[in-house]
């Protein structure tokens, strides 16, 4: 059987490298100053953050429709592949993942299989590149599936947002609106909780430095653990973080598999807002 890898654009990697790659992507839509534009195709992640750094109006997002996942369908089988398997972002942060099944379900010719990731970003593009290294492998797509079901439950997302103003107002973090008046002073982390795709607090410390301290002792005892895990810093703008992440990954003498620094795409950076910074981790395949 021959099929192909699926994700939605809130898996951070640049279309280019994904179509590099043999990815396939559905992106999603966001709305800004009364606009609704694809992410990625009809605004980049570059000119959405000088829109965002320009504008007191907040953003917001929407998921692909039915039929927007039926197209994409389409040209999967046109391709010649027999099955997909589409990987997306946290059900609890876009209905996404239920038009995907709803389009799955309905179609006829493509055995599609839809995996909820439980989380977005940097961790939601290790998943999809893990699959398309089983898929390459030879792996079957059953086993491709449980593979990425068992790897999402220990996938490693540590995300510092500037201010918690987009993810309080947008509803995709309520619990954490008593912390968003504190923010000039503390510092936090966030993460998302792979059972609800939940985004909740991590971690909390006073300054950019300790938190990113904090951060990554979380994300090195990680990868001491698990050997070759691959990791991916992803941002905003947040470039001091940034330099810290890679300061501390370089001077660990830990093994890893690096995949770059990327710039969170536009749905994201509706939600984070922007100067946020976070670090990736998903374990080696076939652990």
């Amino acid at each position: 059987m021959s099929f192909a890898i699926l994700t939605d654009s809130t898996c951070d990697i640049p279309l280019s490298e994904l179509k590099d790659a043999g990815i396939w992507c559905i992106p999603l839509h966001v709305i800004i100053g009364g606009e609704d534009l694809i992410d990625q195709v009809e605004i980049s992640s570059a000119e959405y953050l000088e829109r965002m750094a320009a504008t007191d109006e907040l953003p917001h997002s929407s998921c692909p429709s039915v039929g927007e996942f039926t197209h994409v369908f389409d040209e999967i089988k046109a391709a010649g592949h027999d099955g997909a398997i589409y990987i997306g972002i946290a059900k609890s942060l876009s209905n996404s993942v239920e038009s995907g099944r709803q389009a799955a379900a309905a179609y006829e010719g493509l055995d599609v299989r839809v995996i909820d990731s439980g989380t977005v970003s940097g961790t939601l593009g290790l998943l999809v590149e893990r699959a398309k290294a089983g898929a390459d492998a030879g792996m079957s797509i059953e086993d491709v599936v449980e593979d990425i079901e068992r790897a999402k439950e220990e996938a490693l997302l540590l995300i510092i947002p500037r201010t918690l103003e987009n993810l309080v107002k947008n509803g995709r973090a309520p619990k954490l609106a008593g912390f968003a008046a504190q923010m000039l002073n503390l510092r936090l982390a966030v993460t998302t909780e792979w059972q609800t795709g939940e985004v909740k607090l991590a971690k909390k410390a006073r300054g950019t430095k300790r938190i990113v301290d904090t951060v990554m002792t979380d994300a090195l005892s990680f990868i001491g653990e698990h050997p070759g895990s691959t990791v991916r810093i992803v941002t905003t703008g947040g470039d001091e973080e940034c330099a810290l992440f890679t300061s501390a990954l370089e001077g660990s003498g830990l093994t890893y598999d690096f995949h770059g620094t990327s710039t969170i795409g536009c749905t994201v950076a509706t939600h984070l807002g922007t100067n946020a910074a976070g670090i990736a981790v998903l374990p080696p395949l076939g652990k």
